[in-house]
């Protein structure tokens, strides 16, 4: 099978390129001119350039192609808009390409953030009505009705993965340090309660969709199998560097007005910068939770990682490497 995948040099889409690889696919990577490449390594595969902002440049890349999975998106953005440029009409776009190439299976990467919190910590089916509370949410959540749409003409599936840690991962890093500093802050009494996910679960997970043989339409969310407080995270991993940080409780207030100066900084700057009001208000939801019971039943994909498993790997795939 030639897979296409997108978002190829970033951090999920790199592992999913390799698990693909893995699996004896041969997976063509949709990629910028000026992408960084230096998290594919020896993966074997296609290059076609591209941008998901530029549909014609999709057709070419599209060519000879029996599956695609959609990984590119924005993560973080200035505004609303430009989320939506990228996670909304770029979808579009790529759905669009992958309609006009007969492609025969397409598998959209989205976000539990497009799914929204659970209000009362109890697991919600992926079909229950989308309630995401930030524009990024929005926009993942914009992304996946012409997915959707296109379910009559070529099988289609989509993923909402909840927060992804492991190798490669950026975001994660900056907890990881706070650890090694002995200090970590804390959004309220850090009891808000999440799903996770390491990212070779994630990209095994993404991989079963693309070769399994669901029904066109499905949404699947997938995680470890846990649900764990902040508390228990930093338990968990201040363990593992062998460390007792200060926790520092932060009122959900001060956490509010950092992210709106945040916010306005990075307006001034012209720059995103780690923490804005939007993540604030992701931050302060007190249930990101999911299970894989749909993925489970139709595909019968499981995770394998366990969350100590995972942290111990982080660490030492970011000391290997002198993140940390």
């Amino acid at each position: 099978m030639r897979v296409l995948v997108t978002g190829a040099s970033g951090f999920l889409g790199s592992h999913v390129a390799e698990r693909l690889a893995e699996g004896g696919a041969s997976v063509r990577l949709l990629l910028r001119r000026t992408s960084d490449l230096s998290f594919l390594g020896d993966l074997q595969y296609e290059r076609a350039e591209g941008d998901v902002r530029q549909p014609a440049s999709l057709a070419a890349a599209m060519a000879g192609v029996e599956a695609v999975v959609h990984a590119a998106g924005l993560i973080s953005a200035r505004s609303e808009a430009e989320y939506r440029a990228v996670n909304e009409a770029g979808t579009r776009a790529v759905v669009d390409a992958a309609l006009g190439a007969g492609v025969r299976r397409f598998v959209y990467v989205s976000s539990l953030a497009a799914q929204g919190p659970s209000p009362d910590g109890r697991v919600a089916a992926p079909d229950a009505e989308p309630r995401p509370v930030s524009p990024y949410g929005r926009s993942k959540l914009g992304g996946e009705a012409p997915v959707l749409a296109a379910g009559d003409r070529m099988s289609v599936a989509i993923v909402r993965p909840p927060a992804i840690y492991g190798p490669r991962d950026r975001a994660f890093l900056l907890f990881y340090r706070a650890l090694k500093l002995g200090v970590m802050p804390l959004h309220g009494d850090g009891l808000n309660q999440l799903s996770w996910i390491h990212v070779r679960d994630a990209a095994s997970a993404i991989a079963s969709t693309v070769v399994g043989d669901g029904p066109s339409g499905s949404v699947y969310t997938v995680a470890d199998g846990g649900v764990y407080t902040w508390n228990d995270l930093v338990d968990m991993a201040a363990g593992v560097l062998g460390k007792r940080p200060l926790r520092v409780r932060v009122p959900p207030l001060v956490y509010a007005a950092a992210g709106h100066a945040a916010g306005l900084i990075g307006t001034l700057i012209r720059r995103q910068l780690p923490l804005d009001p939007e993540k604030v208000r992701e931050m302060a939801q007190r249930y990101w939770v999911c299970d894989n019971e749909r993925i489970t039943a139709e595909l019968g994909w499981r995770p394998e990682i366990s969350a100590q498993a995972g942290i111990e790997d982080t660490a030492r795939w970011y000391r290997d490497n002198r993140w940390l």
